[in-house]
């Protein structure tokens, strides 16, 4: 049976307004993607009307295989605005245990190559050509992160580059500024906080980078080096406080605001509904404490993976606000995946 995916309807909107990100139901079949993918497999319908009538713009597509999340962004570039056509993501946990053993889990790293598989043909289904294919730091750091390389090479014929820390920053600071619209004057400090990693990149809104600088400070990372009880005690959350603080660099960014990306940032708008101020992800932090993560879970619509590591991602952004003594965290829906589709557009190399 030849693969396919079903994908329910939603209303076209009207030409000019935004569709936030909407939930739906995939139905996958075919020997093409296991049973064991669909138990990991979230899809998410994100469309303009220019993504979806009929136009001259070019489609292009890249996979994100970050330490927690594999990503799958088709999109279409206009003026310097991403027009997503589809966004798809599967739980790979990739990073889980690279900080104590330095490797890989052989299951994961399976599991990884066969979403990776999946996702080219789910962009080839939305008009797009082959994905760009990026690793970040999970599989950067780990002594068998070239086997994965390889297994990718082997099952799909994609080329997976394993792109720096500075080039991570770089398309990090592409597409949160992309999301930030009109913005286009003063400076800004973009935190992009991944599962490995975090990214500080602080530069002109209009794209110039003056700083930047990759510090082990990802959500994994710090959970499975802090974090030993689920709630997290106060002493645990302390000691990550600490070590974050130890390790930002001490830019004078002057009246410059903070923008943070990534999916645990945007779980904290989920679960706040509300602005990111400094108190309130300080009390954020106090509240979680008090509940595990499967409750933390259930109750705010999570996944098990986001809501274990989010007291780390927390702390962490609540450090960063504290230490360059800013109130406020904005929080963008672009990164790394819009800045690669930003480059690719413009016929680059990423």
């Amino acid at each position: 049976m030849p693969f396919f995916a079903m994908i329910s309807p939603v209303p076209t909107p009207v030409r000019g307004v935004r569709v936030p990100h909407q939930e739906r139901e995939i139905l996958v079949s075919g020997a093409n993607i296991s049973p064991r993918i669909g138990e990991r497999y979230h899809g998410r319908y994100e469309h303009s009307r220019r993504a979806i009538g009929g136009n001259d713009l070019s489609r292009y597509s890249v996979v994100d295989v970050g330490s927690n999340t594999i990503h799958l962004l088709v999109g279409e570039v206009d003026g310097g605005e991403v027009l997503p056509v589809t966004g798809e993501k599967f739980s790979a946990r990739l990073g889980a245990g690279v900080e104590k053993t330095g490797r890989l889990e052989q299951e994961r790293l399976l599991l990884a190559a066969e979403a990776i598989n999946f996702f080219a043909r789910i962009a080839a289904l939305n008009g797009a050509p082959s994905p760009e294919v990026l690793a970040t730091s999970a599989v950067r750091d780990a002594e068998n992160g070239p086997e994965l390389v390889e297994r990718v090479r082997e099952t799909t014929g994609l080329k997976m580059r394993l792109i720096s820390g500075k080039k991570e920053a770089e398309l990090g600071f592409r597409g949160a500024l992309s999301a930030l619209g009109g913005r286009r004057e003063g400076k800004v400090l973009v935190v992009d906080l991944g599962g490995g990693s975090a990214q500080l990149i602080f530069g002109e809104a209009s794209g110039v980078v003056e700083e930047r600088v990759s510090l082990p400070l990802g959500t994994n990372r710090t959970t499975e080096r802090f974090v030993r009880t689920n709630p997290p005690t106060d002493g645990e959350l302390g000691a990550l406080g600490e070590h974050v603080a130890g390790l930002l660099p001490a830019w004078d960014i002057g009246d410059a605001p903070v923008v943070a990306v990534g999916g645990s940032a945007r779980a904290m708008v989920k679960i706040t509904q509300d602005d990111l101020t400094a108190g309130r992800l300080w009390r954020l932090s106090e509240e979680i404490r008090k509940w595990p993560s499967g409750v933390l879970a259930r109750e705010h619509g999570l996944t098990p993976e986001r809501a274990r590591v989010l007291p780390a991602a927390i702390t962490t952004l609540a450090t960063v606000l504290e230490v360059f003594g800013k109130e406020e965290l904005t929080v963008a829906r672009g990164g790394i995946r819009e800045g690669t589709l930003l480059a690719l557009a413009e016929g680059g190399q990423v």
